[in-house]
């Protein structure tokens, strides 16, 4: 297993998905449980986006078991209520509190963090960016009303928007956490994609991978999104050192979990010959229980611990860090990527400090290099 866990190359990336891809998800239901140390979280402040059901929830319930005050934040408020009275059943004194988000939309995100600043600013301690969809509203619905792909807005730009946004109340140590996918270990960018907004269009190379042109299944696309996450965990770590700030990111595959996400129209109903991914997983029905799943989320917020901050930044499985596609790219291909983020949300938005004489971005017309290529 170190092979797998120190893998450079793109052979020993690939080997690396096959095992978990492959061997973790047809055997979730039966992985042996993972060990959650407890803290105690009094005083401290988190926000779970998508907290209304599974792995959202699961890791609210975690949050709030320690004594953290928790913000369940999801698109349906009736919901987003019922799920707080049920943690409250067995928490009765747990601290929740609910707010409504649609991170489908950039105004939606910008107004969750405007209204959060007029609130009293409140510090935070702790973001999980958690919010997904596996397939856009209908086959004849694309895209989000800004022209983004749906699972790219909803998925992954709300997390952009998010934590630009709200920056400004993190406590010293915040921590920022993405719950991110298997499909991370499949998906990649390629080197050339455009830096300006391709607006009401997928581009191959950074929607999805090219081999998938022209007709990428919803997984497919689904998985670059959960890819740009860790890439985003990745760029804010080196954001944020070269700062001199205390801030964590993290991204974590939580596996196989069991969730509603797999009851919703577009993926429930997926076909094998036009989303082998999605139909195989609905067809197996052998998930772990999201309480199991979001472990590694919760544990990657609580944990201070050398060993683990030491690995930000990195992909983290089962509470191990993991080789991923990321740790083939060199900073110009991670510069491109960020350059790309804040001209599809028109953040204006640096990732190395505002007194550095180094330049952040690469020309436009200049493609990004991946190290680390050999077989």
């Amino acid at each position: 297993m170190s092979f797998i866990k120190k893998a450079k190359t793109k052979a020993a990336v690939k080997y690396n998905a096959l095992m978990v891809v492959g061997i973790r998800v047809f055997l979730a239901k039966r992985l042996s449980a993972q060990t959650l140390n407890r803290v105690d979280l009094t005083g401290k402040r988190a926000i779970v986006t998508g907290s209304n059901t599974g792995l959202g929830k699961a890791t609210v319930q975690y949050l709030a078991e320690m004594g953290a005050e928790v913000y369940i934040v999801c698109r349906n408020l009736g919901k987003g209520e019922a799920a707080r009275q049920d943690i409250l059943k067995t928490i009765p004194h747990a601290s929740l509190h609910l707010i409504q988000l649609d991170t489908s939309t950039l105004e939606n995100c910008r107004k969750f963090c405007e209204d959060w600043a007029a609130n009293g600013g409140k510090t935070i301690d702790m973001l999980f960016h958690n919010a997904g969809i596996g397939c856009p509203p209908s086959p004849d619905n694309l895209f989000s009303p800004d022209g983004f792909e749906h699972m790219y807005m909803t998925n992954f730009l709300s997390n952009v928007v998010l934590t630009h946004g709200l920056e400004r109340f993190f406590a010293p140590d915040a921590k920022v956490i993405m719950t991110s996918s298997p499909g991370v270990y499949v998906a990649n960018f390629s080197p050339d994609f455009a830096k300006q907004s391709t607006k009401n269009t997928m581009e191959p190379g950074f929607n999805y991978i090219k081999d998938a042109h022209p007709k990428p299944a919803n997984s497919v696309v689904y998985s670059s999104t959960k890819l740009m996450q860790l890439c985003f965990a990745r760029n804010l770590m080196r954001k944020w050192k070269a700062e001199g700030k205390g801030y964590i990111a993290h991204a974590y595959n939580p596996g196989y979990a069991a969730s509603d996400f797999f009851e919703k129209e577009g993926v429930k109903t997926s076909k094998r010959k036009d989303d082998l991914i999605w139909w195989m997983l609905t067809w197996l029905k052998a998930p772990m229980p999201a309480s199991e799943g979001c472990k590694t989320g919760v544990m990657l917020a609580i944990d201070n611990s050398k060993k683990v901050t030491d690995k930000a930044g990195f992909l983290w499985d089962r509470m191990k860090w993991r080789t991923s596609t990321i740790d083939l790219y060199d900073d110009k291909m991670l510069d491109r990527m960020w350059d790309r983020w804040c001209n599809d949300t028109g953040i204006e938005w640096s990732i190395v400090p505002q007194d550095s004489t180094t330049a952040s971005k690469a020309s436009v017309d200049e493609p990004a290099v991946i190290i680390s290529e050999k077989n």
